[in-house]
């Protein structure tokens, strides 16, 4: 199975397509759960994939807090600007919500 799981994505990245580039991450999700399965099996990348979708819903906030940037997701939770895909940065300074600029 883990190899079959492999196989799906590598024809996945060869289907040109704009989903590529709307990964929240800069491991996309496809390269995440290809890795896991690699490394860990069919179960745990099945388990991984389950994760990521979840992450991946719309409803995301970049924002800069003490001079780093950060990705809230819809549930919650808080990734670093490593983890940020750079396609989600915006360009220098235009960060729409900036604690740090912000008076109180």
């Amino acid at each position: 199975m883990r190899y079959l799981l492999m196989f799906a994505i590598r024809i996945y990245w060869l289907i040109p397509t704009k989903l590529h580039d709307k990964c929240l991450f800069k491991e996309t999700c496809s390269h995440y759960v290809y890795r896991v399965a690699k490394h860990h099996g069919f179960k745990a990348a099945w388990k991984a994939l389950k994760e990521r979708r979840e992450l991946c819903r719309p409803g995301y906030m970049v924002y800069r807090s003490e001079g780093k940037i950060y990705l809230k997701t819809a549930g919650g939770q808080i990734f670093e600007e490593e983890s940020i895909s750079p396609n989600l940065l915006p360009p220098k300074g235009r960060i729409h919500l900036d604690f740090d600029t912000m008076k109180y």
